[in-house]
């Protein structure tokens, strides 16, 4: 071939991703074909492997300036972003957003509209009440923050100290005894599709989780028919009334003390932390879809087969034998500084490789008690496999990093905190680990 006849290939497009921590996103970008620019608060080893970086510093001027200078391209946000509308109003002036715009955020984080929705469907949320308010003294209520996110912020109250909260940002909730569930789903103009359902870890003491704390969670092969109407109902209720556009989660909490009804907790209207697991599960470009997704407000024309085509493909990826996978994030028990780690350099080779270790921080950095220190993973044929699988990484990375630790480090004591008295696969929700980060079940309530 000649130099006339050459074809000049072009690149892959670049896709902007801002948030707290970006990684497992920029993984999916590189899965959907694009090359990710990040914003990223820890800018960890493994995120710099594979992705542009700009630091994500206190001083918001400097890396805002500099996504003005670039050229505008697509982007998307992953969490902690949710509490900054003016952040995510100031970067779409200049580049495309392919997610929640703030109107909708106003929405989906607004416990009280979401109540109001969801007062006539299956799937409804606990009682919420102002912060101003008094709550039952015979009912166990939360303070939730109205901007958090991760579980952050979140503890009892009771109607005394109640009075404490009426000039901080908050809401007070029922408190909701149960097992932590999580939902994915993406939005296309006119139809929400049921991308999968999670377990999540909550306020886990096999993770050094503070209470309420997000720590992870595992996905679920297959779950009753019963959920499935429910779930489906909520994520397009949802969808519609809060305006969503491409992916996003809903925290549930299952009671089986009431015949499995399941609750809402909250909305996390962006790429969630679960979304990966999904994606490695089903061997699918979850964020190809959301891009697809998020496209199809732009048209005229209702598009009906690009979720449908989504639709096929996850049916297709259920039907096969695949294995569950767990993903812990580890906190600090103590002030600790990062070794030089041994890791996984070819992950970008095989991009549906399951990992055993990421978010890796660079060798010296100091982690304080109570911050991530990196993420963990665990694949098994099914779920008690799964978590032992994730139990023994626990053990040889809190080894690793925390090696003067007095904390119990053998499997068997960790997957006894990740579900405890387990049997069979069959007993799946017969207990869970309380968010109260105690040693007694959530039904024990």
């Amino acid at each position: 071939m000649n130099k006339q006849e050459q074809i000049e290939i072009p690149k892959n497009p670049e896709l902007l991703i801002v948030g707290a921590s970006t990684r497992a996103a920029a993984f999916s970008a590189l899965r959907a074909q694009f090359q990710p620019l990040c914003v990223d608060q820890y800018a960890d080893q493994d995120l710099r492997e594979i992705a542009q970086m700009l630091p994500k510093t206190s001083d918001e001027s400097n890396w805002l300036q500099d996504l003005d200078e670039r050229s505008s391209m697509e982007w998307i946000y992953t969490g902690g972003m949710e509490n900054h509308p003016k952040f995510i109003e100031q970067i779409s002036l200049k580049h495309q957003l392919r997610g929640c715009d703030p109107e909708s955020l106003s929405y989906a984080r607004d416990p009280f509209f979401l109540e109001e929705i969801l007062s006539r469907t299956k799937v409804q949320t606990p009682t919420c009440l102002t912060a101003d308010s008094k709550p039952d003294g015979n009912l166990k209520w939360l303070s939730k923050p109205t901007h958090g996110s991760g579980g952050h912020g979140i503890h009892f109250v009771d109607a005394t100290y109640s009075k404490s909260l009426r000039n901080k940002a908050c809401y007070i909730q029922r408190y909701q005894p149960g097992i932590p569930l999580s939902a994915l789903f993406i939005a296309f103009r006119h139809v929400s599709v049921l991308v999968g359902i999670s377990m999540q870890f909550v306020g886990n003491a096999a993770l050094n989780a503070k209470p309420f704390q997000f720590c992870g969670g595992v996905t679920l092969n297959s779950f009753p028919s019963s959920w499935n109407h429910a779930i489906q109902e909520l994520g397009q209720t949802i969808a519609q009334r809060c305006h969503i556009q491409g992916i996003f989660g809903c925290d549930l909490i299952l009671d089986p003390m009431q015949e499995n009804r399941i609750w809402l907790n909250e909305v996390n209207p962006r790429y969630t932390a679960l979304t990966e697991l999904f994606e490695l599960q089903s061997q699918l470009p979850i964020l190809y879809w959301h891009m697809a997704a998020c496209r199809t407000f732009e048209e005229q024309k209702i598009d009906f087969e690009t979720p449908l085509q989504l639709q096929k493909q996850l049916l297709e990826a259920q039907n096969q034998t695949r294995p569950q996978i767990a993903k812990g994030i580890l906190y600090a028990a103590q002030d600790t500084t990062c070794p030089d780690i041994d890791w996984n350099h070819n992950l970008s080779k095989d991009l549906y490789q399951i990992p055993e270790l990421a978010d890796i921080p660079h060798p010296g950095t100091v982690i304080q008690n109570g911050s991530p220190i990196c993420s963990v993973y665990g694949v098994g044929e099914n779920h008690q496999s799964c978590l032992q699988s994730l139990a023994e990484r626990i053990v040889e990375y809190t080894r690793l990093f925390q090696a003067d630790s007095r904390r119990e480090n053998n499997a068997k004591a960790i997957i006894n905190k990740l579900w405890p008295e387990m049997k069979t696969e069959n007993s799946l929700f017969s207990r869970f680990f309380t968010s109260e980060n105690e040693s007694h079940s959530f039904l024990e309530d």
